[in-house]
């Protein structure tokens, strides 16, 4: 039944094709261990997704409700408080993992020419995965919440130079609303971009030599 849906779909859309020049290709040369530290960040994103499309089934943002949407989320559903703690969790490994994997890359000096896109676009990444991470914990609106948005606006404040003129307004400007929108659309899709081209580049580029 399966190998009849796939020839359905191979002449179609010429799934074979596509497989066999993006999925099925050799390991590149020089895949060690520490290499592993990408791949795992690349899974912990894909639980990301899968958790997060099941909490929006239940969460809702506004002030009031978000906190009771999640418990109730987690008390009412059968895979509630799994998928949550399966969200929060894999978003941290994934911060511990990006920093791994940065660490590796600067030891090996594998952000050296021709490979400066690629060392750029891991840095975008990383801020990204950051973002989520602070947009993800302000989203129950508890207690938690508001003292980690105080923190960052503090962290915001000693920017030398602009970070007092970017405190106040960054808070005037800030709410749930707009701090779901971000989480759910805007860093989704900019962390899908960066990730695109980031993969591209090292399927390009190949991996770097050892130094």
């Amino acid at each position: 039944m399966m190998g009849a849906f796939i020839d359905w779909l191979d002449v179609r859309l010429d799934v074979r094709r596509l497989y066999r020049e993006q999925c099925a290709f050799e390991m590149p040369e020089g895949f060690s261990f520490w290499r592993i530290f990408g791949a795992l960040t690349i899974g912990c994103v894909a639980i990301q997704v899968v958790t997060g499309v099941y909490m929006l089934a239940y969460y809702v943002p506004v002030p009031d409700m978000a906190h009771q949407s999640i418990r109730n989320m987690c008390n009412s559903s059968e895979l509630g408080a799994l998928m949550r703690n399966m969200h929060r969790w894999s978003s941290t490994l994934a911060i511990l993992f990006v920093l791994v994997h940065a660490t590796h890359v600067v030891a090996r000096r594998a952000y050296r020419a021709p490979r400066e896109l690629t060392w750029w676009t891991g840095l975008t990444l990383g801020v990204i995965f950051a973002l989520l991470l602070i947009t993800g914990v302000i989203m129950p609106w508890d207690w938690r919440s508001y003292w980690e948005l105080v923190i960052w606006a503090d962290w915001v404040d000693v920017i030398p130079v602009v970070g007092e003129q970017l405190k106040g307004p960054l808070l005037a400007w800030y709410n749930l609303g707009r701090n779901f929108a971000m989480h759910i659309y805007i860093l989704p899709a900019l962390l899908g971009v960066a990730l695109a081209v980031h993969i591209y580049l090292i399927r390009r580029l190949g991996l770097s030599d050892r130094v």
